[in-house]
């Protein structure tokens, strides 16, 4: 049982310090299934990848997703989110767990979204992480603040950046991994009203930029096909997802050229 741990143990610091490597950081299903492209999301899951986008967030809204990372239930990623509007605005919530009894991270941030003009909207969200070390080992944390911007300039046309960490906060046991600062900048153009092209250039400040591609197309109204790329490491990504009434379903897969695959799917629920 102790190699069995010990085994679990170690794959997990392999796959999350090989993630905190690329800079990445995991947005909603939907935003996964185009490249992970999450600056210009608009709706609860803003709270994890850019506040700005609570500010345009009209209702109170409540999603749960899930992760299989690389097909083993050890690397599962859970995640809670939830928003509503306020004082002009929108408030979020989140809350995510990921590992196994003996090795995990914690995450739970609260985040505020604020239009200051029809075409710009402005949040910052303050985070809490947690690593949950093996017994004999300290738990190790930290308290990061991020800020975005979220810009629609013209109808078809919209802007998102998102710094994650600007306060270059670090976990309070030095022997675990830096808590990365990355910088986010998206943009998406509507071809037509049911296509959305869109990329990101993706900044951590220790490791080379990643350019991200993606695009989704409503071939009806209630069902969304999604696609998307990544450089360094190249991934491939794909998604769909199902609109009835108050309810959305989504599911996106990732490929790591190592790795392997990643399926996951959220319910987003808008009262």
């Amino acid at each position: 049982m102790n190699s069995y741990v010990t085994t679990l143990t170690c794959l997990f610091l392999i796959t999350t310090t090989t993630l905190a490597q690329t800079g990445s950081y995991q947005g909603s299903t939907a935003s996964v299934g185009m490249g992970n492209i999450a600056t210009l999301s608009t709706e609860v899951w803003s709270a994890l990848t850019n506040p700005a986008g609570l500010g345009l967030s009209p209702a109170f809204s409540v999603g749960i997703q899930h992760e299989q990372r690389y097909l083993m239930p050890e690397l599962g990623i859970s995640v809670l989110a939830a928003s509503l509007p306020i004082l002009g605005g929108g408030l979020g919530f989140h809350l995510s767990n990921t590992g196994f009894s003996n090795y995990g991270e914690n995450r739970a941030g609260i985040a505020m979204g604020r239009r200051i003009g029809k075409a710009v909207s402005i949040g910052g969200s303050i985070d809490f992480h947690l690593i949950r070390s093996p017994a004999g080992y300290p738990n190790s944390w930290a308290v990061s603040g991020n800020v975005g911007i979220y810009a629609q300039p013209a109808e078809a046309l919209c802007l998102g950046l998102y710094i994650s960490n600007l306060s270059f906060s670090k976990f309070s046991n030095e022997a675990a991994d830096p808590l990365p600062v990355v910088m986010n900048w998206g943009i998406g153009y509507k071809v037509f009203n049911n296509l959305l092209l869109c990329a990101e250039v993706e900044k951590d400040l220790r490791m080379p930029l990643r350019i991200k591609a993606g695009a989704e197309y409503y071939p009806v109204k209630v069902f969304a096909l999604r696609a998307g790329l990544l450089s360094a490491p190249f991934e491939t990504h794909f998604g769909m997802g199902f609109i009835y009434r108050r309810y959305r379903i989504d599911f996106a897969v990732q490929e790591h050229p190592v790795l392997g695959w990643s399926p996951q799917c959220a319910v987003t629920v808008i009262f």
